[in-house]
């Protein structure tokens, strides 16, 4: 009978512990992930990608579609505009094939359905924001707010000299961007 609660108590201890253990590496996993996201803007991204995309296409007048590894993880500090709209179709399939390309799966357009309007500067950009992160900013946000955006760029599709560019936003804060160490 004593062995057999020994057993139980160690049982009970390893389940504690694996609780606590898997609750701290979801902790830091989290941490990880929002860290990845550097200070910046996203007209910086704009520019440095603009002429590559031109370059890409140049004498072509078909749709384009222009994708990158690299996402450029972003904390911007921009305007909330307060107006929103269905995300523009173009923009989904951006989002779509990025996906597929990227991780085998297109559902994640599942996950954005409207796009809100920010202001960086004198720039006006719709950007398709996260169905649950979006359903905080009747609460949390006001017409004319600065807030924060955790924004990742997916790529873009570029016709007949417009470049239309594929962000999408995961994250909101409403407090100033934290410079890093």
């Amino acid at each position: 009978m004593v062995g057999a609660c020994r057993v139980i108590r160690r049982v009970a201890l390893c389940i504690v512990g694996a609780i606590s253990l898997g609750g701290s590496i979801q902790i830091a996993w989290a941490q990880t992930m929002w860290d990845r996201y550097q200070p910046g803007t996203l007209s910086a991204i704009i520019k440095a990608q603009d002429s590559t995309i031109r370059a890409e296409a140049a004498g072509d007048k078909n749709l384009n579609y222009h994708f990158s590894g690299e996402q450029f993880p972003t904390r911007a500090r921009v305007i909330y505009r307060g107006e929103s709209r269905p995300v523009d179709s173009m923009r989904r399939d951006v989002v779509r094939r990025w996906g597929l390309a990227f991780h085998r799966d297109s559902s994640i357009a599942n996950d954005f359905h409207r796009e809100y309007l920010f202001q960086e500067g004198q720039e006006s950009l719709w950007l398709p924001v996260e169905d649950t992160v979006a359903s905080f900013f009747a609460r949390e946000l006001k017409s004319g707010q600065p807030v924060t955006l955790y924004v990742m760029w997916l790529g873009a599709y570029y016709h007949e000299g417009t470049i239309e560019w594929a962000f999408i936003v995961n994250e909101f804060s409403t407090k100033p961007v934290r410079q890093g160490f």
